[in-house]
């Protein structure tokens, strides 16, 4: 196996640590980790492509999402009750969860080996990979019923995303990945002060309590 393979590897199995974790402290490492290896990969993406400005990208990319989001998300939580921060029942057991998320990555990669896209070294490591840490993403939002655990899932996703842009385009315009990341950093922020709110409210971060004050 060499650099790109290993490393896709090791993405992968950072992102099954979000999946089989029950504390909000936990998965905002978990995905520090997950990122930072991100980050790892695009600067190999930019070795083996000699696109320069996806340095800047992978630099961007730590500075934003492995450093600023975690510590944005610490601050705004860090007043929350410890039983606020734990999934104690999700949707889905986490052995299900892990059971599920293996057959999420299976089917990424069938998805990927069906796409008539011309293929390349990058294209054929990383695009089954973006793949899983999107399905794993909208998995975990959708199965999780603390909405902190939503927003780390939603944070995974937008992380697959941008994976899979980045191979199939060799990086985007250097103003839209800034663009992006400015974008996701703010959507945390308001989702942290969003949550803190909600937290104040219900003395919980339940999404069921969303639903009840819905129905009344």
């Amino acid at each position: 196996m060499d650099l790109l393979q290993i490393s896709a590897v090791i993405l992968l199995i950072a992102t099954f640590g979000i999946v089989v974790r029950r504390g909000f402290s936990d998965w905002v490492h978990a995905y520090r980790y997950q990122t930072i290896i991100l980050a790892v990969i695009v600067s190999l993406i930019a070795t083996v492509t000699n696109i320069l400005e996806l340095y800047l990208v992978a630099a961007l990319t730590f500075g934003i999402k492995a450093i600023a989001i975690p510590k944005i998300l610490f601050y705004v939580t860090k007043k929350l009750d410890s039983p606020i921060k734990l999934e104690i029942n999700p949707y889905v057991t986490l052995r299900s969860s892990v059971i599920i998320s293996a057959l999420l990555v299976i089917m990424s990669y069938f998805i990927a080996l069906q796409l008539p896209i011309r293929s390349n070294e990058i294209v054929s490591v990383f695009l089954p990979v973006s793949f899983s840490l999107f399905f794993i993403g909208l998995f975990i939002i959708i199965s999780r019923r603390k909405a902190l655990s939503q927003i780390v899932g939603l944070l995974t996703l937008e992380n697959g995303l941008f994976l899979s842009a980045l191979v199939l385009t060799n990086g985007f315009a250097l103003t839209i990945e800034i663009g992006l990341m400015v974008d996701i950093l703010v959507s945390v922020v308001v989702s942290s002060i969003l949550l803190f709110r909600m937290s104040q409210t219900f003395d919980s971060v339940d999404i069921r309590n969303l639903e009840s004050l819905r129905d009344d």
